[in-house]
């Protein structure tokens, strides 16, 4: 999503990236703009010796660029940017994050009004939204939505990091579990897209619930291959127990996919705002269990077009698209 933004920011912008820890995804950081200066601080996660040198190498750097704008994008950079306080803002990408040093940044964003209320409540301060964004043109769209339940495969994706107390990854363990003891001859797949300490986990829970053979860890994956694969499943899911946002969600609704999320903070806004998809029960597997039956059964019944489960028209996304995030951010700087 930052590297969407920065690469939309650059076109009319001097844009420069720092990354304060030395965890970095290579792959995503080839495709930053080559107009972008990037800066590698490389400090040690959670290192607390190396906060002093990683300071001097901020200011240096600051010094240097002397920028108009300072956007973080964790509200525990502040101390790095003191100095020029009056040049930094903040983005608060979820509900219930520390809100220490919030109130020190000259202005405040939130990605959705879930997260602007939870702002509010907690500290009094008035964000401004601007909603998170993707290029929702470069999603190759599903176009067939004929299903032969005897030959065809349900494709079910559940992209994000592999952390259930968040994202909710067991509970569509279970979800699918109570779906084949309903109905034990169902063609059905699931797949998990994204990394996380969380796998051993999931695939031990995949085992005890009898499904590990109707799922696949598929690992990390590049957004290039998210684009270009995505159409060929039946339906996406993200039954969060919090979430600020969901870009997956947006992602799912580009490619055509019906979706199906938790009700819950940003996830029920883009759902509202896009009038599709469905909305099930928190920690619910039973409810979640039976919303994937419904989508199932509108393309055995060849409905799914008309099921409103899909956006209607893709100019609905437009809201969503990351040049318009770009463009709010600059002109709110």
């Amino acid at each position: 999503m930052l590297v969407d933004i920065i690469n939309q920011q650059c076109k009319s912008a001097s844009v420069n990236l720092i990354i304060v820890n030395d965890k970095v995804d290579s792959v995503l950081l080839k495709t930053v703009n080559q107009q972008v200066n990037i800066y590698l601080l490389n400090r040690e996660e959670s290192n607390k010796s190396q906060l002093l040198r990683t300071y001097l190498k901020i200011h240096t750097i600051v010094k240097k660029i002397n920028p108009d704008v300072i956007h973080c994008h964790d509200t525990k950079l502040f101390p790095f940017f003191a100095a020029w306080r009056e040049k930094t803002c903040l983005t608060v990408h979820n509900v219930n994050l520390p809100v220490r040093f919030l109130k020190y940044y000259r202005k405040i964003f939130a990605i959705s009004i879930s997260v602007q209320q939870d702002i509010k409540k907690r500290t009094g301060i008035d964000a401004e939204i601007i909603y998170n964004g993707i290029e929702t043109e470069n999603y190759l769209p599903r176009t067939n939505y004929s299903f032969n339940p005897q030959t065809d495969v349900f494709k079910i994706i559940f992209i994000s990091r592999l952390y259930p107390p968040q994202k909710g990854q067991h509970i569509a363990i279970e979800a699918l579990h109570l779906l084949l003891e309903k109905h034990p001859k169902m063609n059905v797949e699931l797949c998990f897209v994204g990394d996380g300490e969380a796998l051993e986990m999931l695939k031990n829970l995949a085992d005890q619930k009898d499904v590990a053979k109707h799922i696949v860890f598929h690992g990390q994956a590049d957004r290039t291959w998210v684009r270009n694969n995505l159409k060929d499943f039946r339906l996406l899911i993200q039954p969060s127990l919090y979430e600020g946002f969901g870009l997956t969600i947006v992602e799912g609704f580009s490619a055509g996919l019906p979706v199906i999320v938790s009700n819950v903070d940003g996830p029920k806004e883009i759902v509202n705002i896009l009038n599709a998809g469905l909305l099930v029960n928190p920690g619910d597997p039973a409810d979640l269990a039976e919303k994937i039956e419904k989508v199932y059964e509108s393309y055995v019944s060849g409905n799914i077009l008309n099921s409103g489960f899909l956006i209607k028209d893709k100019k609905q996304l437009e809201i969503f698209n990351v040049r318009r995030t770009a463009q709010n951010y600059l002109e709110n700087y």
